[in-house]
C-alpha cells in the first residue's frame, strides 16, 4: 500500500475510475494489451489472465479443448479486483500499471468504440489540461523537442490522467486497429484449433499470442505457417 498524494482533480478521477472500472475489472481488453503488459514486466500472460465464457459469435471467443470451450481473455481480478489495482493508505483505488495500463482503461470514462468520428466523446469538448497542455509542458522543460510527441504512449498524455479530446482521438485509433488485429489473431488460433486433435488449453492459446504479434511485427508470417 502507498500514500496518496496525487492532486485533487487527478485523483478524484482515478478514484472514480478505480470505483467504475478496477473494482470490477477491465473487459475491453486486447491482445495487444496483454503483450505489451508481458513483455514489460517480464511474466508470461498466464500469470496475471483469467478466462470466462464467452459467446458463440464473440470474433474475441478463443477456442479450447477440441471446441469442447470458447472464451474471453481477460485481466485477473482478485478480492481487491483487477490484479493491478493498488489501494492506498487512505483507502483510495490506483491502478497500478500506468502507462502499461490497456487502452480502455486510460480512456475512462469514454468506452472505446462509442466515441464520434474525431474521437472525441460524443456531447463533449477537450478539457484543460488534456495531452497538448502536457506536451507543452514537457516541451518547455526539454523532455521532448518541437514537432515530437514523446513515446508509444506519452503521446496519450500522462499516466494517471484523464485524456484530453487530442489524446482520446488517438487512444480511439489505437485500439481500434488493436481491436482488429485481436480478432484476426482469434481467428486465426480458432482455424488452427480446429484442425487439431490435441485438446489445446489456455496457455497454449497465449503462447501462440505472444508468436503471433512478434511474428506480425516482424513483417514475417503467421506461427502455423512457420515450416521447421
Amino acid at each position: 500500500m502507498i500514500a496518496d498524494n496525487t492532486p485533487s482533480a487527478d485523483g478524484e478521477w482515478q478514484s472514480t475510475r478505480a470505483k467504475n472500472l478496477c473494482y470490477r475489472g477491465p473487459r475491453l481488453v486486447t491482445g495487444a494489451d496483454i503483450v505489451r503488459i508481458s513483455r514489460t514486466i517480464a511474466l508470461e500472460p498466464w500469470h496475471f489472465t483469467q478466462a470466462a465464457p464467452a459467446a458463440a459469435n464473440d470474433p474475441t471467443g478463443v477456442v479450447l479443448d477440441n471446441a469442447r470451450r470458447r472464451v474471453n481473455v481477460r485481466l485477473a481480478n482478485a478480492a481487491h479486483g483487477c490484479v493491478f489495482h493498488v489501494v492506498t493508505l487512505e483507502g483510495t483505488g490506483r491502478c497500478g500499471l500506468g502507462e502499461l495500463a490497456p487502452l480502455s482503461c486510460r480512456m475512462f470514462p469514454t468506452v472505446p468504440g462509442r466515441t464520434d468520428r474525431d474521437g472525441v466523446p460524443e456531447g463533449e469538448e477537450e478539457t484543460s489540461g488534456g495531452t497538448d497542455a502536457v506536451q507543452d509542458a514537457a516541451r518547455e522543460k526539454g523532455e521532448i523537442g518541437d514537432g515530437e510527441e514523446g513515446g508509444d504512449d506519452s503521446v496519450l498524455g500522462m499516466a494517471g490522467r484523464p485524456l484530453g479530446a487530442e489524446g482520446l482521438a488517438r487512444a480511439e485509433r489505437r485500439w481500434a486497429a488493436d481491436r482488429d488485429q485481436w480478432f484476426e489473431i482469434v481467428s486465426h488460433w480458432n482455424a488452427l484449433a480446429g484442425k487439431t486433435d490435441d485438446p489445446l488449453g489456455i496457455e497454449d492459446f497465449q503462447r501462440y499470442l505472444l508468436e503471433a504479434h512478434a511474428a506480425r511485427e516482424a513483417g514475417g508470417p503467421w506461427p502455423e505457417e512457420v515450416v521447421a
